[in-house]
């Protein structure tokens, strides 16, 4: 089937400077893909009449039509174990709280709570996520019954090394095919990977020819205990490894010298930005301002539902942005378009999709949001982008359209029943902590 969404202030985030940011005009999508963005009436109605027996119209009248949201860095089962634990240090909170729960986990403990995180991101407007956790088949098997594009990363960690490897072949093995699911390695962190397990993830990164996606510098402890253990910060020791020699996605970023940063820019690095988790468990502030002027590409991530405790990328957006003017002293540090493109075309160049992801643009994949604007908190118009940024909420969100099907249609998912999945949720959580 293919779509014709009219009548709506398309946002491309394709445009190159001195361009128009916006325009009033349609866009024409055939099967996966968009074939035409347009103010052209006249291409319009050429594009009807070559699809008049299956074309669906949407009316995006007063709205804004732009390309999906990209979450680069979350755990999404771990929305099953929201606010399990709260208000304590990462560390404590990882090894007596959330760890012990994990080991109870299994694959349907994990689908479930994934189903959870993924429609809790579709009806606010993510569109692609990038997950790292075990039993990731299940996450991918959640995320390609529900419809929404994701990178799973399966996570090698020193106690989980055989779970691991039956995970990757499984991941490998089923989804190799499949046009949302892709993978790449998830080697956890500095903390929980010896250097001979972090070498295995690598290896397995290149002979599959994909990336690695790690937790890195997330906090001053960690900074301290690899000072301590291996005379070099974190970001020096992962290059001397050799984990940078794959593309290579890097959560959190957040205690970063010059050099540090200069390393990442070197190796082409990206960062995913988690300003709220990184808020809420203390771990500091990430100098993102000075990683953009030094050429890091830096995405938006939201990490898991249990350390944010959502998965809103509106409200990271906006974090985003006014985390970095505060702690720079400089109102002009992120502007809006910056945070726009952080949560759209730099999320999908993070993960090496760079014009196929994040933009509304002839070639690429139709991963398409509407989002409505008649509402009072995005009263009086008078600058669209930072309306978005600003004011706008996930529930602003009024389509969604995956891989050129639509998954959530006037405030409601089509892919899954939504009762079913939070009452599911609800009695595994409770089964697990009577465990």
């Amino acid at each position: 089937m293919s779509i014709l969404i009219e009548n709506g202030i398309i946002l491309p985030m394709d445009r190159k400077d001195g361009d128009q940011l916006f325009f009033q005009g349609w866009i024409g999508i055939e099967n996966d893909k968009i074939t035409i963005v347009s103010s052209s009436n006249e291409l319009k109605d050429k594009f009807i009449e070559s699809h008049k027996t299956d074309c669906k119209v949407i009316n995006a009248a007063g709205k804004i039509v732009m390309p999906g949201l990209i979450n680069t860095h979350t755990h999404v089962a771990m929305a099953l174990l929201r606010c399990i634990s709260d208000d304590v240090p990462l560390m404590e909170w990882l090894q007596e709280h959330i760890w012990p729960i994990e080991g109870k986990m299994a694959y349907q403990e994990v689908y479930d709570g994934a189903r959870l995180g993924i429609l809790e991101m579709l009806m606010g407007g993510t569109t692609t996520f990038v997950d790292m956790y075990p039993y990731e088949e299940a996450v991918a098997d959640a995320a390609e019954s529900a419809g929404i594009r994701a990178l799973v990363s399966p996570c090698p960690m020193d106690f989980r090394m055989e779970h691991f490897e039956n995970d990757w072949r499984q991941v490998q093995k089923r989804f190799s095919d499949s046009p949302l699911i892709t993978m790449w390695m998830g080697p956890h962190a500095i903390y929980t990977l010896s250097g001979e397990h972090l070498q295995r993830s690598i290896s397995l990164s290149k002979e599959l020819g994909v990336g690695s996606h790690v937790h890195l510098a997330e906090t001053q402890t960690e900074q301290d205990n690899s000072m301590a253990q291996y005379g070099m910060s974190p970001t020096e020791y992962f290059e001397k490894e050799g984990l940078f020699s794959t593309k290579t996605l890097a959560a959190h970023c957040v205690v970063m010298s010059d050099h540090d940063i200069e390393i990442l820019a070197r190796n082409g690095v990206s960062v995913a930005h988690n300003p709220q988790s990184n808020m809420k468990l203390a771990s500091g502030i990430a100098p993102v301002k000075k990683m953009i002027d030094a050429g890091v590409n830096v995405a938006i991530g939201t990490d898991g539902a249990s350390s944010n405790n959502d998965l809103d990328m509106w409200e990271e957006m906006r974090t985003a942005s006014l985390l970095q003017k505060v702690s720079t002293l400089d109102p002009c540090a992120i502007p809006a378009y910056t945070a726009l493109q952080m949560a759209t075309v730099n999320g999908a160049k993070a993960i090496g999709r760079e014009g196929e992801l994040g933009v509304l643009a002839a070639g690429a994949l139709a991963d398409i949001l509407i989002v409505n604007m008649e509402q009072p908190h995005l009263y009086p118009h008078t600058n669209l982008i930072s309306e978005l940024v600003y004011s706008a909420h996930a529930s602003d969100v009024e389509t969604v359209i995956v891989n050129g099907k639509i998954v959530v249609q006037e405030r409601k998912c089509l892919s899954m029943n939504a009762a079913e999945v939070c009452a599911t949720a609800q009695k595994q959580i409770d089964t697990l902590l009577s465990k």
